[in-house]
Parts: C-alpha cells; structure tokens; sequence
C-alpha cells in the first residue's frame, strides 16, 4: 500500500513540475485546430468498413454526452466544411494533404510533450525527422479509425443480440447493455491511451509499462468524463461567451483530457522506474543532458569568443 501511494505522490510530483497547465492549454490550442481534419480522417477510414453516416452520427452522439448536443453540431458542421468534395485531381491531392497535415498535427505535438515528460530529445530536427513524426501521427488516427469500425461493428451485433433477448428478459436486456458498454468504452480508451503511451514517444517501453499506465489513465478519464458531464449539464460555464461558446466548451474538454493524458504519461515514467525497468532511447533521439551539456559548451566556445573580441577591440582602441 506504501508504495502504492508513493507511486502516486512521485506521479504527482513529477505531473506538477513539468508544467500540466500550461502545456495542455498549448496542446489544446493545436487540437482544436486540427480537430476537424483528424475527424475527417478517422469518419473516412471508418467509414469505409461501416458508412461514414453511421460513423459520424456516432462519433457526434458520444461528443454530445459529454459537451452537449450544440456543441456538438459545431463540431458536424466544422466535418462537413473541411470535407474533401470532388474535383479535379490536383486540387483534391491537395486538400487531401491539407487534410492529412491538419489531422496530424495534434498527435505531432503530442509526441513532442510525451519526449519532454521521458526526458529524450531528437538527435536532429530535419525535414527527414519531420515527415516520419507526420507518418506516426498519420498511422496513429488510422489505428484509430480501425479501431472505430471495429467498435461499431461489435457494437452492432451486441445491441442486435440484447433486442432478442429483451423480448424473454428486458431487464437483464437493458443491464446487460449497459454494463458491456461501459466495459467496451474503457477497453477502446485503454488501448488507445496504451498505444499513446507506447508508440508516441522516442523510447523502448515495454508494453507492460504501457498497459499499466493506460488502464490507470482511462479510469481517471472515465471518471473526468462523467463529471464534466454532469459539470456541463448542471452549470452554463460558456454563456460569457456568447456565439464562441461551443468552441469554447470543446477546448475545455481538449484541455481537461490533456491533464489527465499528461498525468498518465508521468504515472507510466515512476511505474517504469519503480519496476526497475531500463528505458532506452530509439535511434532518433537521446536524453535531454546530452544536448544540454551541448549547449553548455556551445555557450561557453561562444562567451570566450566575444571576451576574445572585446579584448582585440579595447587593444585596438588603445593604439
């Protein structure tokens, strides 16, 4: 129990000095921009498997159970502007790389707060480098959308197999769903929270470490999720805001799930070390302290080099 709470208070720690705040309000920003494209994206991998009608009204439908039904509208009627009509073929491979560049953008910059809480940095900061982290995110909301098929299918077959059995038991029925549901929400959440934890950032971690850290993550969600709910529902946060509140409102859910996103990242680091796992960085990065000794130097060559200069000039002056 002892180092259960130690685990916690270290999480804590950690969490409070890297800055949860600020950088979630930073990462907010950039998802919001890139929020529709990345529904776009996820709708039309979906899609291709189950309709895009039937993704979509699903994907608005959870958002309206947590921020509400006129929020969620904004965010159908940001899907339908930014999607890729028919035209000609230049113009559309365009808007489809818009689309794609837009889409990845918040996993991008996640990535980059993930090397931030591990502590590793990229070895170089290329065009190179720049187009595999865009790969990465690219193939993270593909999982994703795989993943959003795949729910909705199962999801299909259970609520079709739990209206045949309403007609014999249509309390059992109804219990049933409802606890599958909730079991099948916090499995989808756990995986893509692991996954996060796992892939995004320039380490070796073991996927034990990334399972453990997601589970815990996706609890708190659960539980963030049903209280803002209850939050939105009961209070009118946004109403200072006029027609800009629905926008308003999804930054406010964005930013509250970083915080727990960030805090679940910090609690994978101290369970990793608590294990007494060894964590390494990949082939594209290293810890943070070998560029900031780097640095060190390069700032001190440069400090003796303007005393070097100084020196010359005031000799100069003296002649």
């Amino acid at each position: 129990m002892k180092r259960i709470f130690k685990l916690f208070k270290d999480t804590y720690s950690r969490w409070m000095k890297n800055e949860p705040f600020e950088r979630s309000a930073s990462i907010a920003y950039y998802t919001l921009f890139s929020f529709p494209s990345l529904l776009v994206v996820i709708i039309s991998v979906a899609g291709y498997f189950f309709g895009k009608s039937e993704v979509q009204e699903e994907i608005i439908e959870s958002l309206s159970e947590v921020v509400g039904m006129e929020t969620a509208l904004s965010v159908e009627k940001m899907i339908v502007n930014i999607s890729v009509e028919d035209g000609s073929s230049i113009a559309l491979i365009i808007s489809v790389g818009v689309l794609i560049f837009g889409a990845t953008g918040a996993f991008f910059q996640l990535k980059k707060a993930m090397n931030k809480i591990w502590s590793v940095r990229e070895k170089k900061s290329n065009i190179f480098m720049m187009i595999l982290d865009r790969l990465i995110s690219l193939g993270m909301i593909l999982s994703i959308g795989f993943m959003m098929a795949a729910s909705l299918i199962i999801t299909t077959i259970v609520t079709s197999f739990g209206k045949y059995i309403s007609n014999y038991a249509p309390e059992l029925s109804e219990i049933g769903l409802k606890g599958f549901n909730l079991l099948f929400s916090y499995a989808f959440i756990w995986i893509l929270f692991s996954s996060i934890f796992k892939i995004l950032p320039d380490v070796k971690l073991k996927w034990r470490s990334a399972l453990v850290g997601g589970s815990v993550t996706t609890g708190l969600f659960l539980i963030a999720e049903y209280g803002l709910s209850f939050y939105f529902s009961q209070s009118d946060p946004t109403s200072v805001y006029g027609s800009a509140s629905s926008v308003i409102l999804l930054m406010l859910w964005i930013y509250y799930t970083c915080l727990i996103l960030f805090f679940g990242a910090e609690f994978t680091v101290q369970y990793t070390l608590l294990k007494g796992e060894k964590v390494r960085t990949n082939q594209f990065s290293e810890p943070s302290f070998i560029q900031d000794v780097k640095n060190l130097k390069e700032h001190k060559i440069y400090k003796e080099e303007q005393k070097r200069l100084l020196q010359e000039i005031t000799e100069d002056d003296i002649e």
